[in-house]
């Protein structure tokens, strides 16, 4: 093939013009050859792609020019849309755009025309602009322990979909900070999810036994800003024994559990034991006793800047079609807080604690606590852990039965010769 000519990016382009004309008015496999040698003669493009140009199916190349239209978002909005992201603990596009409104007055430093476009993006763009930045974690599960029958009798399966608009009927589960290591002492965080509107709380409980379990219970109660209603849990030894049991029933609060091995019954919580627990404090092991006080102002803060400022997506319907499920979700993504407010359901006291929380309180600065207590935490571990010696609060597991026996008794006793006689009655 000869050189191709010299010619301008202006010149390529109208004759391309002409050509494709000429290509288009063509019908014989001969003619359009012999055109095709002419065009990759002179502009010299590979004949493969000088077919698609001719076609239509290419532009030029060479032109320089972006396909669609200009972008809108500068590296000013970039920089704020990643700071805010951050802050927010990197939600996706369809929850961050709804959070915005709550958050961009907040953040100094950026003019207001910046504030503007931020407000004017979409969800496909914001995940857009962000996915350099987005990063995975991947993580393992831990087995759950056993129960008591008798309590298993008692308490009857919840099997079905939820139907509730009233706040207070919640699910519940616990969170294992061991490391890996289901041995020894270690922290446990109990997490409870209303169903209606997705008011979480999560709070540190030790060695998750039954009297501790009950107290974590009762500062969730506290916490949440409605009567609480019903507590379905899965079968594990914390939820279902006796001391939990006789609790719910004298204070009036309806105890159901899932069926065993089936964790979609639970599927509200389970997520929440990753997005309120894991994203905050990982996998690591929590094996010191010292560490309750920190993490409960720590969590007990956490829950609130969730429930205040971190909007939540909410199922609307879900069919199936032959083997496809279709879920839809409702338009506009809101805070539990939201939730609450637009709930008739809520009394005034608590309406207007929140309102009054809403109106004073800045999501940027309260991240920044949560910071400082998160830092307060590790630091402190770190301490504990240069201190092989320092307790760890075995006697502590002592109070209530231990749902879950993590290390084999050191001796076995023998029958009594009574105890042999009624056996062999």
């Amino acid at each position: 093939m000869a050189p191709a000519m010299e010619m301008s990016r202006e010149s390529v382009t109208e004759y391309t013009e002409k050509m494709r004309g000429r290509y288009a008015r063509m019908t014989g496999r001969k003619a359009r050859g012999a055109l095709l040698d002419e065009y990759t003669e002179v502009t010299g493009h590979e004949r493969k792609y000088a077919i698609k140009v001719l076609g239509g199916k290419r532009r030029v190349a060479g032109t320089g020019r972006r396909a669609g239209r200009k972008r809108s978002f500068g590296p000013a909005e970039e920089k704020a849309l990643k700071t805010l992201w951050l802050a927010m603990e990197q939600p996706c596009g369809k929850r961050m755009r709804d959070m915005l409104p709550l958050w961009v007055e907040h953040l100094g430093g950026i003019h207001q025309t910046t504030r503007d476009s931020l407000l004017k993006m979409s969800p496909a763009t914001i995940d857009r602009r962000l996915a350099g930045y987005k990063a995975t974690a991947c993580g393992h599960r831990i087995r759950p322990p056993r129960s008591e029958n008798s309590i298993k009798a008692k308490v009857e399966i919840r099997a079905e979909s939820w139907d509730v608009s009233e706040p207070g009927w919640t699910e519940m589960d616990t969170v294992a900070h061991c490391g890996g290591d289901m041995g020894g002492d270690f922290v446990w965080t109990l997490t409870g999810v209303d169903i209606a509107t997705g008011w979480t709380e999560v709070r540190p409980v030790w060695n998750r036994g039954q009297y501790a379990t009950l107290q974590g219970v009762e500062a969730i109660r506290t916490a949440m800003p409605f009567d609480l209603l019903g507590i379905d849990s899965d079968n594990g030894g914390e939820f279902l024994n006796h001391h939990l049991y006789r609790w719910a029933r004298d204070e009036g609060i309806k105890q159901t559990r899932s069926r065993p091995y089936r964790k979609n019954d639970q599927a509200h919580v389970e997520q929440k034991n990753y997005t309120h627990v894991r994203q905050l404090l990982g996998y690591d092991r929590l094996a010191h006793h010292e560490l309750i006080e920190p993490l409960e102002r720590l969590l007990s803060l956490w829950s609130l800047w969730k429930n205040l400022y971190c909007v939540t997506m909410e199922q609307t319907s879900k069919r199936r079609e032959g083997s496809r499920q279709i879920r839809t979700h409702a338009k506009r993504n809101r805070t539990p807080a939201q939730r609450l407010l637009e709930s008739p359901h809520l009394d005034v006291q608590n309406r207007q604690r929140l309102e009054q929380q809403l109106a004073t309180g800045n999501p940027i600065e309260m991240k920044k606590q949560i910071e400082s207590l998160l830092e307060e935490v590790w630091a402190r571990a770190g301490e504990l852990e240069k201190t092989p010696d320092a307790p760890h609060g075995r006697e502590l597991a002592s109070e209530g039965s231990p749902a879950l026996r993590s290390v084999q008794p050191s001796e076995a006793r023998k029958p009594t010769t009574d105890q042999v006689a009624m056996v062999s009655r």
